[in-house]
């Protein structure tokens, strides 16, 4: 394992003297490698702190660029930042915080077709997405090759994640949202979002990828829910879905 250079021992102090983490995890999220689909409300906050933590390899996918109503939540970005590819400025803001930390921004949007080039040497993704089939496509891409992801998502004052184990053992996406189409689903766009919303969520992935990454454990196919304005959460154990079409073929 790689050791950590005098400068790097000064960044992370406060971070080694925690238990959990210590010299060894700040070692192995140095040598980290994750993927971030999305680089907007999720996306922003989450690679900020994972390229704070010291996590070596940030790619960054998304193709979309910023407008003036992504300013309330997507704290990164400025009004001289309108017109730009999100995934260049914030490249940009990771790099001036951590000059240490590779980030490979990639203005190309998840798909089942650019997926395998995105995963390509990473080894866990986070979904920072707006979007049912964005997720649904990172679940089949990322089975396929067995990597672990960290899905989330917010809208209005609620939010929700999960962590899916790379062979799926307790469960995948597609159990949970096996239809893409017809299922009833709304943007943050027509739904509105309160910005701190999506900040809880994206710092609770960013906080178990942190902890992966360190320990390898996770709370596998578990759902988190929460409504962040009356301060109410729920937990639901997934399972395999015996009609899941990702399961199954899985196994055939």
């Amino acid at each position: 394992m790689a050791e950590l250079t005098d400068s790097q021992l000064r960044r992370y102090a406060r971070q080694l003297i925690v238990p959990q983490v210590d010299l060894e995890g700040q070692q192995r999220l140095h040598t980290a490698r994750v993927l971030i689909v999305g680089a907007g409300g999720l996306g922003v906050p989450m690679a900020q702190y994972l390229a704070g933590a010291g996590v070596g390899f940030i790619r960054i996918a998304d193709d979309d660029r910023i407008e003036l109503s992504n300013l309330p939540r997507q704290v990164a970005y400025t009004e001289a930042d309108v017109g730009r590819l999100k995934v260049d400025v914030l490249a940009e803001r990771l790099r001036a915080g951590n000059a240490e930390v590779t980030v490979d921004a990639r203005a190309v949007r998840f798909d089942t077709d650019s997926g395998s080039d995105l995963l390509d040497t990473v080894t866990l993704v986070l979904d920072a997405t707006d979007s049912l089939q964005a997720r649904q496509d990172i679940d089949r891409t990322t089975r396929q090759v067995e990597l672990p992801w960290i899905m989330g998502s917010a809208v209005r004052t609620s939010g929700q994640w999960a962590a899916f184990d790379s062979r799926r053992r307790l469960g995948c996406y597609h159990c949970l949202m096996s239809d893409p189409i017809g299922a009833q689903h709304a943007s943050c766009a027509e739904l509105g979002i309160v910005g701190p919303i999506v900040a809880l969520v994206s710092l609770q992935q960013a906080l178990w990828a942190i902890k992966y990454f360190v320990d390898d454990s996770l709370p596998w196919a578990q759902l988190h829910i929460m409504d962040a304005w009356s301060g109410e959460r729920t937990q639901l154990a997934l399972s395999v879905r015996p009609d899941c079409p990702l399961c199954q073929s899985a196994e055939s």
